[in-house]
């Protein structure tokens, strides 16, 4: 029998927010659904942001693999060269074996020129498709072996929208935007302006936006149509991911840019309503797997629930994502219920989303999770993909100066080692977590520099002498 397969990506979920990692969130569905499923600890993400994170899901190849990453002259990927970008279209084994060093040679196994949705198809899957994300969309290429792919919009969208976004820019909030006009005595645009403001959030406050943002509608649509079995389906929801309430645009630009910290009390703020987010995202969830279990097709579905990456709360003096390795960007959540609640003996070791392919691969031959969990994983960094709004212009050179790095990240033993290739710098050597003394773990840290040196390949990566 074909089994069906799952896969719901929480775009900007960080797994210890969640109190089945530990965390603040109350989440009483997923502590529930685990009970029936697999839960992995050691879960991280290949790249902090969305794009290159989804494309190692969809491809099992890392950033340096694939080549879609940011970099210091592409502040954001050219999407119409996502073909020619990609280094390879296979669906192979991680290059890292059980040892987790690079052999160089791909496995014999692989299924050439296929991604995971286009493989599946060829075995006959129905393959469909729903993002709450425009960077993970047909517009994207994302939808190449999906027999349909929805992208939908989290924000609510108005003929008055343009208007507010004109608005923005004199201000954060209709109290600053009304200094700037009074200021420049543009008093008609006043009423123009806090007109189309005040209607923007009452339609945002009747949509519930931005606490939801486009669970219900997503849910609507698996709902209403047709999971015909054997079935792929992929659904990104966007939830966890920035705005928040009480997010201030101004702000977060002010500390991105050097000009004014971000207080750590907003901070904190901001946390708070992540962590709502996390708790209003398990109702979300629930009504999903609710609706699985309508249409008759829970038992027989491999569901794996999963993120892309986290978010930071200047837990290291930076906010929201991208362009650092820290745990809290690419620490993330794996929740497996295999099919007719399957479990398999938990192994020792580090799972990542480039494992994810093989996993399904082997899970609807009838194996096992093997292909999941291996002795280290790997994340990698290239840049920043923000682009500064032209009133920032003048901070481009402190920018560039600061987040332009080239980084990579490797976890093995229960240790981490980030090295800024750029610079040729450790920026952290951890065990479980906290500091490791680079004296006491000497041969460690020379173990785990070796092994980014080899996953480093031929890039112009500086590791540090050890």
């Amino acid at each position: 029998m074909a089994y069906n397969v799952l896969v719901i990506v929480c775009d900007t979920l960080r797994a210890d927010i969640l109190s089945l990692y530990g965390g603040a969130a109350k989440t009483p569905f997923l502590n529930s659904f685990s009970r029936s499923a697999m839960v992995y600890n050691n879960c991280i993400a290949p790249s902090p942001w969305t794009y290159p994170s989804h494309v190692s899901l969809f491809t099992g190849l890392y950033s340096s693999e694939h080549g879609v990453h940011e970099t210091e002259k592409v502040k954001l990927l050219d999407i119409t060269d996502f073909h020619k970008e990609l280094k390879t279209d296979s669906i192979v084994e991680s290059h890292f074996f059980c040892t987790g060093k690079f052999t160089g040679n791909i496995n014999s196994a692989q299924m050439k020129g296929e991604r995971i949705a286009e493989y599946l198809s060829r075995r006959g899957y129905n393959t469909y498709g729903i993002s709450n994300n425009i960077m993970v969309s047909p517009y994207t290429y994302f939808d190449k072996g999906f027999d349909s792919f929805f992208s939908l919009d989290a924000e609510p969208k108005t003929n008055i929208h343009n208007l507010v976004s004109e608005a923005k820019k004199f201000g954060s909030g209709m109290g600053d935007i009304i200094k700037v006009l009074l200021k420049r005595g543009q008093l008609k645009d006043i009423i123009k302006y806090a007109g189309a403001w005040m209607k923007i959030k009452s339609i945002n406050k009747a949509m519930n936006y931005p606490i939801e943002k486009g669970s219900i509608l997503t849910n609507n649509l698996i709902s209403n149509g047709k999971l015909e079995a054997p079935f792929f389906s992929f659904i990104n929801l966007f939830e966890m991911h920035e705005p928040y309430d009480g997010y201030d645009p101004k702000e977060t630009w002010e500390n991105f840019t050097g000009v004014k910290r971000i207080t750590s009390k907003k901070a904190s703020f901001l946390k708070r309503q992540y962590v709502k987010e996390a708790e209003y995202l398990d109702l979300a969830l629930e009504r999903l797997i609710k609706t699985m279990k309508k249409k008759g097709v829970y038992d027989d579905t491999m569901i794996i629930i999963t993120s892309d990456h986290g978010q930071a709360f200047n837990e290291h003096n930076y906010m929201f994502h991208n362009t650092y390795l820290y745990d809290e960007l690419i620490r993330i959540p794996m929740i497996i219920k295999y099919p007719k609640n399957k479990k398999f003996e938990k192994r020792p070791g580090y799972q990542s989303l480039v494992n994810v392919p093989k996993l399904i691969h082997e899970t609807v031959e009838g194996g096992d999770d093997s292909a999941l969990t291996k002795e280290s994983a790997f994340s990698e960094a290239y840049g920043s993909v923000t682009i500064l709004p032209n009133i920032y212009r003048d901070r481009k050179k402190y920018v560039k100066q600061k987040y332009e790095k080239m980084r990579k990240a490797v976890y093995r033993d229960g240790f981490k080692l980030v090295v800024n290739g750029t610079d040729g710098i450790i920026e952290e050597f951890t065990k479980d977590g906290k500091d490791a003394d680079p004296q006491r773990f000497g041969q460690k840290l020379k173990e785990l520099t070796e092994e980014l040196d080899i996953f480093k390949g031929s890039e112009k990566f500086k590791t540090p002498p050890v």
